[in-house]
């Protein structure tokens, strides 16, 4: 049962681990050879707090349009 609530606050909005987004550990070292765009891990700004090695990704900015 503990999980059906832990569902409901995932698609509520209330949790927001899944906008939670592993940072390149080659990238923290300035060592990626990686475009941002050819990286499966984040390559954040340095303005961005990095947390144990995760950022937290903006729900508006990963959001598609659709034409």
């Amino acid at each position: 049962m503990a999980n059906v609530v832990n569902m409901n606050s995932l698609f509520n909005g209330k949790d927001s681990r899944w906008l939670q987004l592993e940072v390149c550990r080659e990238f923290q070292r300035n060592k990626c050879s990686r475009q941002d765009t050819e990286c499966k891990f984040a390559h954040p700004p340095a303005n961005v707090e990095v947390q144990n090695g995760k950022v937290t990704a903006c729900y508006d900015s990963i959001k598609v349009s659709i034409p």
